[in-house]
């Protein structure tokens, strides 16, 4: 951690309880893998990244989060695939809608402890693409609660960008002069770059009215990271409006973060926090930065270092303690940050995982 700061302290925390399955793996436990967190009222929604649902939990007296609900996500999405992880990396809340993101990003094979050398090898040469990770999606929470409210009209139904139904934000990248590369093209034969490659990984969400905005993790280019802006209509299919320079579909922002990638985002009146972390498998520094005025921006940012102050950093250890989501607190006043890998001294009894609350400057 040489020339790094030091791990700030958190000033408490908040239990989570999830005592429901994986609607992967009913052996799963949803604790090991949280990769996102929004919170609506006295209610948390939380992700786990290898499955097909979202959580939801009712914050209760003495500091913890219980009652957890969980819903599959198959029964309300036309997922493509017979199976697989969704992969969901981002979740905000906006009134009753409930928004979410996956990763949009490939995935390179793991090599598994026992393989063999060739194995490892033929392992480390396999890319898999996943439509169910290529996803933007709205949803009422009321549809969520009471699934026979979705058909009582247009606006109950979720509305989706991705899943294999036309365009895609992968699509309107692919001829991007910064991230063009980074994605397969049909035209010259080429593979994506995984996400664990500094590939296209999409681990933040924050959204303002019909504004989007998603944060990536990677790629990082020189130190950059980026975060990008939708502006998206009010139909079935989110379709992206033109926002960017030459009616461009998106905007770019970028920000110097330390040589960090985006892992999470969240609205703080005007501003964005910006989780930031390590883009591949590393283990690193796990900060906190403020993007000022990021709601009132109508043009490309480019951020330098001084103008992102730093709010905090978290603890983080090797191989654990992943910080991937945060959420706002106390009108304001306090930010609760959720872990990816957790270490085993988060774990309580068979459901429980601590949550980091941390103070915020403003």
């Amino acid at each position: 951690m040489s020339g790094w700061p030091r791990p700030d302290e958190p000033i408490g925390d908040i239990t989570l309880v999830l005592d429901q399955r994986s609607t992967l793996d009913r052996k799963a436990d949803l604790r090991d893998g949280l990769s996102a967190v929004a919170r609506q009222g006295r209610h948390f929604w939380v992700a786990n990244d290898e499955t097909t649902s979202v959580e939801r939990l009712t914050l209760e007296a003495g500091d913890q989060a219980r009652a957890h609900r969980s819903f599959d996500l198959t029964q309300l999405l036309e997922l493509p695939g017979d199976r697989g992880e969704m992969d969901i990396e981002g979740l905000d809340v906006e009134g009753d809608t409930l928004w979410l993101a996956g990763s949009h990003s490939s995935a390179r094979k793991q090599v598994k402890n026992n393989d063999t050398p060739e194995e490892a090898q033929r392992s480390l040469a396999t890319v898999e693409v996943s439509q169910r990770r290529r996803v933007l999606a709205r949803l009422s929470t009321q549809s969520l609660l009471d699934p026979g409210s979705s058909r009582t009209g247009q606006q109950q139904r979720p509305a989706v960008l991705g899943l294999g139904r036309g365009t895609d934000l992968v699509d309107l990248l692919a001829d991007d002069p910064h991230l063009g590369s980074f994605i397969q093209s049909s035209k010259s034969g080429s593979r994506p770059i995984p996400g664990k490659d500094n590939g296209i990984d999409c681990e933040g969400l924050a959204v303002a009215g019909d504004r989007v905005f998603i944060g990536l993790r990677g790629p990082v280019l020189r130190g950059w990271a980026l975060i990008v802006e939708l502006q998206v209509g009010d139909g079935p299919g989110l379709a992206p409006q033109p926002i960017g320079p030459g009616n461009r579909r998106y905007r770019k922002h970028f920000l110097r973060l330390h040589g960090l990638g985006v892992r999470d985002l969240c609205r703080h009146g005007e501003d964005l926090l910006v989780l930031a972390g390590p883009t591949m498998e590393l283990a690193g520094r796990t900060a906190v930065f403020r993007w000022r005025n990021a709601l009132r921006s109508q043009a490309e940012a480019v951020l330098q270092k001084d103008d992102l102050p730093c709010e905090f950093d978290a603890p983080f250890g090797e191989g654990e303690d992943h910080a991937e989501g945060i959420t706002v607190l106390d009108g304001g006043r306090s930010a609760l940050v959720v872990y990816g890998t957790p270490a085993g001294k988060r774990k309580t009894g068979r459901h429980e995982i601590k949550a980091d609350v941390f103070r915020l400057s403003k």
